[in-house]
């Protein structure tokens, strides 16, 4: 449980001591900005009531106090206005906004084959302290299975649908398909795909993936994840220069089908960092890679960088290699690992969807609120 063992009025905010020896100076216009009472904010959609624009110049706290073993802020300002500030919510401002709290693991073959990330459909369907296990696991290693699920599109479905809405795509929502070149991708092929993320060509690339193998008759099609944070790990550490270009150099995607109207494009870095410089988001295809031209020592210095990436991702020991089945369902993170797909000959029917980053974590800190708020009742 979060709290205050110590806060006392400055001159440029007011000092808040948290119990895990955190300490922040909080504004008093940040403070008064973020009050939490039923003038300043909705009760019930949260949404702020307060017009920051229209407070006094010169407002200032004139009394604070300590509440509930510290877990309150009291504030008193020189308007009259009182407000309270849950401890757990201060601390909170502190981490980047949408961060869950989740620890990041990354992992190689060898590594992930200890504590590999599975769970029951069943469970995954009918508890919700299942489903916020799962998506535990799935924040935390990037992927996770769920076993035992029914091989029919129904039952697909259901697991996409019980974490979040499925995202439409130029794919469509729910996909499922055998290799009928529907659409200009080799995905809809025999061949072999190499290691990627989707949706390169994309502003918001698809967050989640889903694949669930509804049948098989045939020879080779071995899947293939790699963990792209793990990869950048390791260009952080033995090539850091080749890392820095990779934060920095957006490359182009392009998806192009112009007997059905669309030619999409997006650039990023293959390694995008978030404001605080922590790795957010893998991009990676080389399939869908559009022509871009830099400077000649810039473009050499890319090209090593692009290729010392590819070389990782094709490091059979940083690869978890399995043949999907039916039964087998799995979700990963599209921002985070990459996929492939060996070729294979015969038949073979794969269902799947794309699921929002966003929705995907909202459902994952409502579970925790939800599961926290019975244990604080």
């Amino acid at each position: 449980m979060i709290h205050i063992t110590h806060a006392a009025i400055q001159r440029d905010g007011i000092e808040i001591a948290f119990a895990s020896n955190t300490i922040h100076v909080f504004t008093q216009t940040w403070l008064r900005d973020h009050c939490t009472c039923t003038q300043c904010r909705h009760p019930e959609t949260q949404q702020r009531l307060l017009d920051t624009f229209a407070l006094p110049a010169g407002l200032l706290a004139t009394a604070i106090e300590l509440g509930a073993g510290g877990r309150i802020l009291d504030v008193t300002w020189s308007d009259g206005h009182r407000s309270a500030f849950e401890a757990a919510d201060l601390f909170a401002a502190l981490s980047p906004v949408g961060l869950l709290a989740s620890d990041i693991t990354t992992w190689n073959d060898a590594e992930i084959a200890v504590d590999f990330p599975q769970m029951p459909y069943d469970a995954v369907i009918g508890d919700d302290a299942a489903l916020e296990t799962y998506l535990d696991k799935l924040e935390r290693f990037g992927f996770c299975f769920v076993e035992g699920t029914p091989a029919t599109p129904e039952a697909t479905q259901a697991v996409a649908k019980r974490i979040a809405y499925i995202r439409e795509t130029i794919f469509g929502g729910y996909w499922d398909f055998t290799a009928n070149m529907e659409h200009k991708d080799t995905a809809y092929t025999t061949l072999a795909i190499g290691p990627h993320t989707d949706g390169t060509y994309s502003f918001d690339a698809p967050g989640y993936q889903m694949f669930h193998c509804l049948a098989f008759d045939g020879v080779g099609g071995e899947n293939v994840f790699v963990d792209g944070f793990r990869i950048a790990e390791i260009m952080r550490r033995e090539t850091p220069e080749l890392y820095r270009v990779l934060t920095e150099v957006e490359v182009p995607g392009q998806y192009i089908d112009h007997e059905r109207g669309i030619h999409l494009m997006a650039r990023r870095p293959l390694l995008r960092l978030d404001a605080t410089g922590r790795l957010a988001q893998v991009s990676f295809n080389n399939l869908d890679r559009a022509p871009f031209a830099l400077e000649p020592i810039r473009q050499e210095l890319f090209a090593a960088a692009y290729a010392a990436f590819a070389h990782h991702a094709n490091d059979r020991s940083l690869q978890y290699r399995r043949r999907l089945a039916p039964g087998s369902l799995v979700l990963f993170d599209n921002w985070r690992l990459l996929h492939a797909r060996d070729a294979y000959s015969g038949y073979r029917r794969l269902a799947g969807a794309y699921l929002n980053k966003e929705d995907v974590e909202s459902r994952l800190r409502v579970l925790r609120a939800k599961r926290e708020a019975r244990a604080a009742a």
